[in-house]
């Protein structure tokens, strides 16, 4: 459940909104009356998958970093991971949204395991490059591969998640041809440009996370001092870049733990942690059980507070 935090706060600080994939799928649909609803101004956030929206009834604006982007009737969004952004749009207006968080990496990874071409990585790049917000019309095709993704979802007829995987491929594909829509620039330069700087930090921790990260290393990706990138995450995500980098690594074992047959020991090496005692430290502060325990219980649907803010 997500924290209610006043609007000031809201505005001043960015959450990270975590969703757990279904087992044996690469896409986690958010459907029906549920996204009927008033969105008004949202927090500053970043998700962990790929987040496509598609909205079909609405109007208002998404921000990321410095750009903004303006949306409407029959708009889709696409959103890549670990980009701070946020929607503005009117109080007083119901819209209607259903969305798509989808596992890019594990899916590219999955259907291009035997090609040894670059096309994977060259899929990821292009469709991670920015975020974009476009008419159905304008991109027809796109917008019907979504809402057939949504319908196989809603629906879920006979093979309907073979039936995903095929339109999902021809998805990122239509994603990656696409230049971007018109930008302009925000009327807060500042403020997107240290959320871009925090941006490239979440994506190199997202790639790096098993290995050594130090935090001088971190500083210099972004060009600050090591105190500025610890005041930054201070003052952002009210956890300090070290607690991000556990954070990370707590929900790849999570996801190891629960998908794999690897002993609790490899798992541990994996994710980064040198040694039992750190890995179930930090295991059991932000799980609030054990690994063996978590292990057991994981069909149980476990309550755990493994993010600063659970997906909805």
């Amino acid at each position: 459940m997500k924290e209610e935090l006043p609007q000031k706060e809201k505005q001043n600080k960015v959450e990270y909104r975590y969703y757990e994939m279904p087992v044996d799928s690469y896409v986690l649909p958010l459907l029906g009356e549920r996204w009927i609803t008033n969105y008004g101004t949202d927090s500053l956030h970043f998700h962990n998958y790929l987040e496509i929206g598609y909205c079909y009834y609405g109007k208002g604006r998404i921000v990321s970093e410095d750009k903004i982007y303006d949306y409407g009737n029959d708009t889709f969004t696409i959103i890549p991971k670990n980009v701070i952004h946020r929607t503005w749009s009117n109080p007083e207006r119901i819209e209607r949204w259903e969305y798509l968080f989808v596992d890019m990496d594990g899916f590219l990874e999955y259907f291009y395991r035997d090609d040894h071409s670059s096309m994977g990585t060259l899929l990821r790049e292009r469709i991670e490059e920015k975020c974009r917000v476009c008419s159905a019309e304008e991109e027809s095709e796109i917008a019907v591969l979504i809402r057939q993704i949504l319908d196989e979802m809603r629906d879920r007829k006979s093979f309907y998640k073979e039936s995903v995987k095929g339109l999902l491929q021809a998805l990122l594909v239509m994603m990656a041809r696409l230049s971007g829509p018109g930008e302009e620039i925000s009327d807060e330069p500042e403020r997107g440009r240290k959320e871009n700087r925090l941006g490239v930090v979440l994506e190199y921790i997202s790639a790096h996370y098993p290995e050594n990260i130090c935090i001088s290393d971190l500083a210099e990706l972004c060009h600050v001092s090591e105190t500025h990138l610890r005041r930054m995450f201070q003052d952002m995500m009210n956890i300090s870049p070290l607690e991000y980098v556990n954070l990370v690594r707590i929900q790849a074992a999570c996801h190891a733990l629960r998908t794999t047959r690897k002993t609790i020991d490899e798992i541990r090496s994996e994710v980064g942690f040198d040694t039992a005692s750190t890995f179930n430290r930090n295991f059991r502060k932000l799980v609030r059980m054990s690994p063996l325990e978590w292990r057991k219980n994981k069909q149980e649907k476990a309550e755990y507070d493994i993010s600063i803010y659970r997906g909805w």
